[in-house]
């Protein structure tokens, strides 16, 4: 018994043309100043909270440890992670992305 054959897709021509197209050199490389600076005031309004919240934990507490290493870092998800397992909400509303 013969095996039937398995139709392939016709490969693309070389004429095709490509669906990847080369960046416009008009397109800023960093975000705007704007952003960055709402980025950093937001960041540190997170520090602020967090080092008064850290002041209220006991020293063996493990989530007052997470909190210090998320400040010592200035690592903004972790920060919002303890921040939010203690009930903490920093004074500055969250950025819209």
């Amino acid at each position: 018994m013969t095996k039937p054959e398995k139709s392939r897709p016709p490969l693309p021509s070389i004429n095709d043309e490509s669906s990847v197209r080369d960046r416009s050199p008009s397109s800023p490389s960093s975000p705007p100043a704007s952003s960055a600076g709402a980025a950093r005031g937001r960041l540190e309004a997170k520090l602020k909270t967090g080092r008064a919240m850290l002041g209220k934990l006991s020293a063996s507490d493990d989530r007052a440890r997470l909190l210090h290493v998320a400040i010592q870092r200035r690592d903004e998800a972790l920060l919002d992670g303890v921040l939010a397992s203690l009930g903490a909400t920093p004074s500055v509303p969250p950025s819209s992305r």
